[in-house]
């Protein structure tokens, strides 16, 4: 076996001899690094150069120059494994929700159970499923129609929060201060949104990436505003809570265009 069988079965898809691949990566050493983390490499860069036949001949070299590239303290965090990078992230999550929300609203003891449970729940569960989608490599290879219904769910559902007032004192207070508290969700959802970008091992941000990390993050800083914010006025959650998430999706956007530029 040589190296252009290989080329070509990640080009086809074709599953070759694992006996015959095995004896061909102990001699090849840019082979071997087209199959590290689960053929990760080899399959993204198929996937680039597959629109753009016949086969690149400079590939190989290309493939060492990203190799060498892959050096410092975000490339060690990329390579680490998904499982790994999940449970951190959430674990961020879970701290920056607790930090933020250690000033807890005044009227938390008439907070309605029902509320809590129903609301933050979905909060929760929603911040995991965007988290765990966006470091899905088995996904992002697939389809895209499994996460705009998730990121529509992610945005859209601290604007309909914004017309259920969590108690009756919540009513009373004004739409002041809506900027304040833009900026503090927006504030503790900063180091999150860092190690998103860090973990994230696509060298451009997708529209995946963006959608998913956007849901994510304004997810987050509502679970915490929720906890932490007094006021049930409309005007008062849709301006400093619920926009959050879209101010989080308009910045990945120019981010995206940026890297691409």
């Amino acid at each position: 076996m040589d190296c252009s069988q290989v080329r070509d079965a990640f080009m086809s898809g074709k599953v070759l001899p694992k006996s015959e691949v095995q004896a061909h990566l102990d001699v090849c050493p840019h082979c071997a690094a087209l199959f590290d983390n689960d053929a990760e490499l080899g399959r993204s860069l198929a996937a680039q150069v597959a629109p753009a036949l016949p086969f690149p001949e400079d590939l190989f070299g290309a493939i060492e120059a990203s190799v060498g590239r892959e050096t410092g303290l975000r490339a060690w965090l990329r390579s680490r494994p998904s499982t790994l990078r999940f449970q951190l992230l959430a674990l961020c999550a879970v701290v920056l929700v607790g930090a933020g929300s250690m000033r807890y609203r005044p009227d938390l003891a008439a907070y309605p159970v029902a509320r809590m449970v129903i609301l933050l729940g979905a909060y929760f569960i929603a911040v995991l499923l965007a988290l765990g989608k966006e470091l899905s490599l088995a996904v992002r290879r697939g389809k895209v129609a499994d996460y705009p219904a998730l990121a529509a769910f992610g945005l859209g559902l601290p604007f309909l929060a914004a017309f259920a007032p969590a108690t009756e004192a919540s009513r009373l207070v004004g739409p002041q201060g809506a900027l304040g508290c833009f900026l503090y969700g927006a504030l503790f959802t900063l180091p999150l949104g860092i190690l998103l970008w860090a973990f994230d091992r696509d060298d451009r941000p997708t529209l995946r990436t963006v959608c998913l990390s956007a849901a994510a993050l304004g997810l987050s800083a509502n679970l915490m505003l929720e906890l932490h914010c007094p006021s049930g006025h409309p005007l008062h959650l849709l301006l400093g809570h619920a926009s959050i998430g879209l101010a989080w999706l308009a910045s990945w956007f120019v981010a995206r265009r940026l890297s691409r530029a």
